[in-house]
């Protein structure tokens, strides 16, 4: 068997700018691999480099769009094991509501695109309206929808409002039934 290249990715038409790359294969197995990271990179690392933790938070959020308080997470939670600093219990109950919330984001708009894709169009509109959702609980807590710089090392900006809590606690049911009827439409539809 001879060696051939192939391009792998993006997957979608309207992905440009995304990582691509190109592969050099010996029958199925990975010889040499060109990585073309493509217009998302911004080079946040570089950015960063001359300002404060704290400083930095912003670019953090506009590395996902999707679930950008996870992206904050995850700076926060270096910057802590980093320095050994301890965060309250409660801050870190905050975080998981936030990075769940900002997970469930992400895997709505997954499946309700692929969904779309495939010529299923009520997936999508249901799914962006619990979206819009979880996105009011995110600026209820932050005061912002898509850039919260809500975390901050050793905690959140501020405590939550005792009718978020509630309200997040009473989204969660009507969610999972959601989840059946776009799982119904998506696997037992005959269209």
């Amino acid at each position: 068997m001879r060696n051939f290249n192939i391009n792998f990715g993006p997957q979608h038409p309207a992905a440009h700018g995304v990582l691509r790359l190109v592969l050099e294969l010996d029958g199925e197995i990975v010889e040499r691999v060109d990585p073309h990271i493509g217009l998302l990179h911004r080079g946040t690392e570089k950015l960063i480099e001359y300002k404060t933790y704290l400083q930095a938070m912003p670019y953090f959020d506009r590395l996902d769009y999707v679930a950008p308080m996870n992206q904050e997470h995850a700076w926060c939670l270096a910057i802590e094991r980093l320095a050994g600093i301890e965060v309250p219990r409660r801050a870190q109950f905050i975080r998981v509501i936030f990075s769940e919330i900002g997970r469930i984001l992400s895997h709505i708009l997954n499946v309700t695109t692929q969904a779309m894709d495939v010529g299923a169009l009520t997936p999508p509109l249901w799914g962006f309206e619990e979206r819009e959702k979880l996105m009011g609980f995110y600026e209820r807590a932050s005061g912002s929808r898509m850039h919260a710089a809500y975390f901050r090392p050793g905690g959140v900006h501020q405590d939550l409002p005792d009718a978020l809590v509630r309200d997040i606690y009473e989204w969660c049911d009507p969610f999972l039934k959601l989840c059946d009827d776009i799982e119904t439409l998506l696997t037992d539809n005959r269209i």
